[in-house]
C-alpha cells in the first residue's frame, strides 16, 4: 500500500479531489434525469401520435368468405370516407339541414346510419363475391377509372388532401362498390322473376309515347322569368298587353321560319347560352309526352299535340304560361312503354333482393359498429372544406 502511494507521488498523479467528485456524480445524476425526462417525453408524444394516427375501426364483418371458411373484414374511418363525401356533398347541394329532426333522428344521425348500413351490405356482397369467384372484367374496370376521375375532378385541392380521399383510397371504394354491385346482380339472376307477366301488366294505352320538339315564349315578364321570382296566378306575373301582343307576334314569325327550316332544332340565336333567343326570349325543348300525362301543357294543348302526324308542325297555340307550337318527332314511340316494363321489373327484383338479403344473408354475418363511429363521428362537415 505504501509502495503504491510511492510510486503515485513519484509519477505525479495527485489525489482526486472529493468537492470535484462530488461535483462529477452531480452532473451524472442530473444527465440521467434529463434523459429519463427525455424518454418520458418521447413516450407521451408517441401516445398522443399513436392515438391520433392509428387505425380507427368503424366496422367488422364476420361471416362465409372465400373456400367457405369464415372470413372477418374490418374498415376503418379511413375507408368509409368515400361514402361520407359522396352523401355530404349531395346532402349539401339540396341544401339540407343537418340538424332537422325526422321521427326520432335528426338528417345527420339518419345519413350516418345510412353508411353504416350501406358499408355492411357492400363488404358482404364483397365478401360473397370472393365467395362465388365474381370478379370484375375489363369494361367494370374502365368504369371504375371513370368514376374516380370524375370524383377527382369534382373535389377541391383541400378535400383532395384528407385522409381516405386520395387517388388510391377513391379506386379502393370504387373498386369495392362496382364488386358488390355485380355480386347483386349474379343473386337477383337466380330469382325466379316472370318477365312476360311483368311486361303483360303494363299498359301499352297509358305508355305510348309522344316523342316531340318545341318552341315557347313564356307570358311572364321576362325579368321574372329570368329570376325565377314568380308567383302563380298573381297579375303582376304575366306581361303587359303590349308585350303579350309581341310575344305572340314573334312566336309566329318563328313558326313561318321552322316551315322551311332544314334544322327544326336551331331556329334560335343564343349568343349568351341561357337557353333563350336573344332577341325574343323563345325557348326551345325536347319532351316525352305519356298518354297517360298530365302535367305538360293544359288538356286542349296535349289534345291538339296528340292529333299531329309524324314531322308535322302545329298552329301556334296559348296556354296559361305561354305560347307554343310543336312538332311531332313519333306519334307512336314505344320507348316510354320499354322503359316502363325496364322499371317494373327493375322494382320486383330490388323487392326480391331486399326481402333475401334481409332475412337470409345478412343473418349469416355478424355486424360489429366501432365505438369511434357511434361516439365520435358526426356527418354535415367533415369534407366540407
Amino acid at each position: 500500500m505504501n509502495k503504491s502511494k510511492k510510486i503515485i507521488k513519484e509519477q505525479g498523479i495527485a489525489k482526486p479531489d472529493k468537492k470535484e467528485l462530488k461535483k462529477e456524480a452531480k452532473s451524472r445524476k442530473n444527465l440521467i434525469l434529463i434523459i429519463l425526462g427525455l424518454l418520458f417525453i418521447a413516450g407521451g408524444v408517441f401516445v398522443v401520435c399513436y392515438t391520433q394516427l392509428r387505425p380507427r375501426v368503424i366496422l367488422t364483418v364476420e361471416g362465409p368468405g372465400k373456400g367457405g371458411a369464415n372470413e372477418t373484414h374490418t374498415l376503418t374511418y379511413t375507408d368509409a370516407m368515400y361514402n361520407i363525401y359522396n352523401l355530404e356533398t349531395m346532402y349539401n347541394t339540396y341544401g339540407m339541414n343537418w340538424d332537422q329532426e325526422t321521427g326520432d333522428m335528426t338528417t345527420a344521425e339518419s345519413a350516418k346510419k345510412s353508411i353504416i348500413e350501406n358499408l355492411e351490405e357492400r363488404e358482404v356482397l364483397v365478401m360473397q363475391a370472393e365467395k362465388d369467384g365474381t370478379t370484375l372484367d375489363d369494361n367494370d374496370k374502365k368504369e371504375v377509372e371513370d368514376t374516380v376521375k370524375k370524383t377527382l375532378d369534382q373535389m377541391n385541392d383541400k378535400v383532395k388532401g384528407m385522409k381516405g380521399l386520395s387517388e388510391d383510397d377513391i379506386r379502393a371504394a370504387v373498386t369495392s362498390e362496382k364488386l358488390a354491385e355485380k355480386q347483386k346482380d349474379v343473386i337477383i339472376k337466380g330469382f325466379d322473376i316472370d318477365e312476360n307477366k311483368i311486361k303483360a301488366g303494363v299498359s301499352k294505352t297509358d305508355y305510348r309515347q309522344y316523342t316531340l320538339q318545341y318552341y315557347m315564349i313564356s307570358k311572364k315578364p321576362d325579368k321574372v322569368e329570368d329570376d325565377s321570382k314568380s308567383a302563380s296566378g298573381g297579375a303582376a306575373d304575366v306581361k303587359s298587353d303590349a308585350e303579350l301582343k309581341k310575344a305572340k307576334t314573334d312566336i309566329e314569325a318563328l313558326r313561318k321560319k321552322a316551315l322551311t327550316a332544314t334544322d327544326f332544332t336551331s331556329l334560335i340565336n343564343d349568343t349568351d347560352k341561357n337557353g333563350k333567343d336573344d332577341d325574343t326570349n323563345a325557348q326551345f325543348a325536347d319532351h316525352n309526352l305519356l298518354a297517360k300525362d298530365t302535367d305538360f301543357l293544359d288538356e286542349e294543348g296535349r289534345k291538339l299535340v296528340k292529333s299531329l302526324k309524324n314531322d308535322e308542325i302545329s298552329k301556334v297555340f296559348e296556354t296559361d304560361d305561354g305560347y307554343y307550337f310543336v312538332k311531332m318527332i313519333n306519334n307512336n314511340d314505344t320507348a316510354g312503354y320499354d322503359k316502363e316494363v325496364e322499371n317494373q321489373i327493375k322494382n320486383e327484383q330490388n323487392t326480391q333482393y331486399d326481402k333475401y338479403y334481409k332475412e337470409t344473408l345478412s343473418k349469416q354475418y355478424k355486424f360489429t359498429v366501432g365505438d369511434y363511429w357511434k361516439e365520435r363521428v358526426e356527418l354535415g362537415h367533415i369534407t366540407d372544406k
